[in-house]
């Protein structure tokens, strides 16, 4: 009865139910409002608006330091806001940061200054100028010191460590006013109008585009008609100071091969060149003294700088290429993003076929137990194919804290030479035998691991800067060798290569500010393994089996500091390295080392509008690589043998190195003394009349060196001219050898670049180099002309190039070496004429977020 009674339904008039759902709705249309602000602020501190907004609700609580944000004044009207929205609202264009954790909101000024500039802007009547651009500059030499922009009220306050600084406020329709005030509360300045009637008006202003960083020399690319050219090694191949092969192989004026980073993510392989577009590079920074934080063994760094873009989502890039020279060859490059919030997933493919051959007239004069002479025509022809694929992911934690990881395996084979060769042999000017020669090379180079891991932030003030890498590579080679002779002994010779290597490394660097610089710390960790055999089944050279395993430990401080027009870096690095030699299984006491050395750098800069000078002192090392120092004699002919050398030693760089910029005009200009450099040379194999050739340590060479660019614009027509001039001075005391003339050696180049419309661009480069002398070897004079056309489609989304290299097929290598009771000669032109096509195609493209720049570079380098 109870339950019956219950379940009944009840008899209820309409009007209260009515009644009841107009309060619900009330209800709920209050919730959903009633974490919403509407406020007027007129002129108030922003520490009054967040505590009138923290009191006006109840499901934030907005934490801020009171006197940090006082002084910033808000004029704002909001309406219908959300708490996050009216804070950002009010921030504008001050240094404030807001950052929110569920319902806590914290509000902090970016910059600690504890002195600021505070005013208001005004026109003639009176009325608040907002928008108005206020920049703070060095009473001394006019150099930013920092900037804002005005509110709704016409007010600013900006950070400012200085005492007194000159206020330059500028609005588009007023004229800029320059003030000179001390720091602190300096009133209302007055902006007069500046009204001026434009009729078929065109304004043009050139940007300089080389200048001097913060390390070296830096060439814009984004403002220049480079920025179309193609890729990252075509834009190189237009730097001034730096030489680009046909292969790739980059190498600095005066300083051999350098490292390079992309964004500092340094660069393992060349291909990466490629694949990165023209389009995506802001500046490029080449270095030619770098300091402590760089490995010893680094002599000059190039590093290139990508613009920054948005981009959300998926993106891609697509390259291709293919060229012909006597034979077809190409590569394709493919590479896909995502990125989504602060996460960036990367991975790309590449695969190459690279032919190519050389036409050799070798010969080669023995001055033993007879006087022998070896003339050998030589053609050689090879193919090589590699392929490879790389993955990377990369988190933002915020604006100042990132980490990542990558890992990469390439495999590579192919034919590494084939040869059908004859030898005219004569003994004291009688000729003795003919001998036919064909030879089969196959080389192996895979697989090829490489993983990467990296931390880049900040806590507090401290910037951190934390790298991890392992790699690990194998290669072979195996050669064959017919040697048909009727007059003597024909010869099969085969032979097998194997190596293996393998590097684990870490790097640590810390940097934080001290006075008017900052001072960095760090350390470097490698520790490398190298294991390689040879054999010859016939026995004609003996068989070698080496292990060489490798610990370097280095530390390093170095501390900048800028002061007005000048700056200063001074630096010293500490590097300690045990190196254990093992043949066929035993530690050789001899061939291990243990080094521990002091490499100390300092360098000053001065800039003055267009001016700018930079004198820097650097002492380097260079240690020989692991092909080097195997205990393997390498079998190319029955006259040539090669090899290495155990007992070599590093050899010590002091060099002294001076860059001056003027406008377009540039000069660089240094002198080098090395301590047992590493030079490569022939001598006779055990008193035999074979020809050994081999690395060994000389007692010193001395070398100087300068070069002028100029890189004038005019409209169209942007050319670059460059001279360089070279001479070396090698001691060869205690050598047996016909040492040529220290003669001094010429580069000329021209790089003529013409914007014919701004999707259509040629290029015609020219060079000329005079016969120089390189350590024993005395090369010819060669010239060489080339020839670019790009054309962009799709708002620069597509581009496609066509180029023709060595027009007049005049890039050869010719050379005499100088030896010990030997002289070799070579006449050789490596099929450099080429003409080949590119296209390039890519979609939503951003900036990679990645930003590891690896540790061991130098170690990978020489593995």
């Amino acid at each position: 009865m109870f339950m019956r009674d219950f379940w009944k339904p009840m008899s209820v008039s309409r009007k209260p139910v009515r009644e009841l759902l107009f309060l619900f709705l009330l209800f709920l249309v209050q919730q959903s409002y009633a974490q919403r602000i509407t406020r007027q602020y007129n002129n108030v501190s922003f520490s009054a608006a967040l505590k009138d907004l923290n009191a006006s609700q109840h499901k934030y609580t907005i934490n801020f330091v009171y006197d940090e944000l006082e002084d910033f004044k808000v004029t704002k009207s909001i309406r219908n806001q959300s708490v996050p929205d009216a804070i950002m609202q009010l921030i504008g264009f001050y240094p404030i940061r807001m950052t929110q954790v569920e319902d806590n909101i914290m509000v902090e000024c970016t910059q600690k200054t504890p002195t600021k500039m505070i005013g208001r802007i005004v026109d003639a009547h009176h009325r608040p100028i907002d928008f108005a651009n206020v920049a703070l500059l060095n009473v001394r030499d006019s150099s930013l010191i920092n900037g804002g922009v005005t509110n709704e009220n016409g007010q600013f306050v900006i950070p400012c460590e200085a005492t007194k600084a000159i206020v330059r406020v500028s609005c588009v329709g007023y004229r800029t006013a320059f003030h000179s005030y001390n720091t602190g509360m300096i009133g209302t300045i007055v902006l007069h109008e500046n009204t001026i009637n434009l009729k078929g008006v065109k304004v043009k202003a050139m940007r300089q585009n080389i200048k001097l960083g913060q390390e070296g020399m830096l060439v814009d690319i984004e403002h220049s008609e480079l920025n179309k050219i193609g890729t990252a090694t075509d834009v190189l191949r237009e730097m001034p100071c730096i030489d680009v092969s046909s292969d790739g192989t980059v190498n600095v004026f005066a300083k051999g091969s350098p490292l390079i980073y992309i964004n500092n993510r340094q660069v393992n392989d060349l291909k990466e060149l490629h694949q990165l577009k023209s389009d995506n590079i802001k500046n490029v920074e080449i270095v030619t003294a770098p300091g402590a934080k760089y490995n010893a063994e680094i002599k000059s760094v190039i590093r290139i700088r990508t613009i920054r873009r948005q981009g959300e989502g998926w993106s891609g890039e697509n390259y291709t290429t293919t060229k012909f020279n006597k034979w077809w060859g190409g590569s394709q490059y493919l590479s896909s993003t995502y990125r989504t919030g602060k996460a960036e997933v990367f991975g790309e493919l590449w695969g190459t076929t690279t032919p190519g051959g050389e036409d050799n007239v070798l010969s080669t004069e023995i001055n033993g137990t007879k006087n022998i002479f070896i003339e050998q025509t030589s053609p050689i022809k090879y193919r090589l194919k590699g392929s490879g694929a790389k993955v990377a992911f990369a988190y933002s934690i915020d604006d100042d804290n990132t980490f990542g990881l990558s890992y990469e395996n390439q495999y590579g084979s192919g034919k590494g030479g084939t040869t059908d060769s004859y030898q005219r042999i004569m003994e004291d000017e009688v000729q003795t035998a003919f001998v036919n020669e064909a030879t089969n090379i196959s080389d192996c180079f895979s697989p090829v691991h490489n993983a990467n891991t990296y931390y880049l932030g900040k806590i507090g003030k401290l910037s951190v800067d934390f790298n991890a890498t392992y790699f690990w590579k194998k290669k072979g080679r195996t050669m064959s060798i017919k040697e048909s002779n009727a007059d003597i002994e024909s010869r099969d010779v085969h032979t097998r290569n194997r190596q293996h290597s393998d590097l684990a490394a870490a790097k640590l660097i810390l940097s934080y500010p001290v006075w008017k610089g900052a001072i960095s710390v760090g350390s470097e960790f490698t520790s490398s393994r190298i294991r390689g055999e040879y054999t010859n089944a016939e026995q004609y050279v003996a068989a070698s089996n080496t292990k060489i395993e490798e610990q370097n430990i280095a530390g390093f401080a170095e501390y900048g500091m800028k002061f007005g027009a000048f700056s200063a870096n001074a630096g010293v690095r500490y590097e300690h390295v045990k190196s254990d030699y093992y043949s066929f299984g035993k530690w050789q006491a001899e061939s291990s080392r243990r080094y521990s050395d002091w490499f100390p750098s300092a360098s000053m800069a001065w800039n003055s509008g267009k001016w700018a000078l930079q004198l820097a002192y650097t002492c380097k090392t260079r240690r020989p690589s692991y092909n080097s120092l195997r205990d393997e004699v390498q079998y190319d002919n029955r006259y040539t043998y090669e090899g290495g050398n155990p007992y070599l030693r590093p050899c010590i760089t002091n060099n002294v190195d001076l860059n001056v910029v003027y406008d377009w005009l540039s000069f660089n200009a240094g002198y080098n003394y090395i301590d047992k450099p590493i030079v490569w040379i022939a001598t006779l194999y055990q008193s035999k009349d074979i020809v050994f050739l081999r690395n060994v340590n000389f007692n010193n060479s001395q070398d100087v060196y300068a070069s002028i660019v100029a890189s004038p614009r005019f409209g169209w027509y942007n050319p670059m001219a460059e001279i360089d001039y070279t001479q070396l001075f090698l001691c060869t005391d205690g050598f047996d050898i016909n040492k040529p003339s220290n003669r001094p050696c010429f580069n000329f180049r021209l790089n003529n670049r013409f914007n014919i419309t701004p999707t259509l661009k040629a290029f015609l480069n020219m060079r000329y180099k005079t016969g120089r002398l390189n350590d024993l070897q005395k090369t010819k004079s060669f010239a060489r002309v080339d020839m670019k056309f790009t054309k962009s489609f799709l708002n620069d989304a597509l581009v496609i190039g066509v180029f023709a290299n060595d027009l007049f097929k005049t890039d050869k290598e010719q050379w005499t070496m100088y030896g010990s009771h030997t002289i070799m000669e070579k006449d050789c032109y490596g099929y450099e004429r080429c003409v080949g096509m590119s296209l390039s195609y890519n979609f939503n493209a951003a900036k990679s977020k990645y930003k590891g720049t690896g540790a061991g570079n130098a170690e990978k380098s020489r593995l």
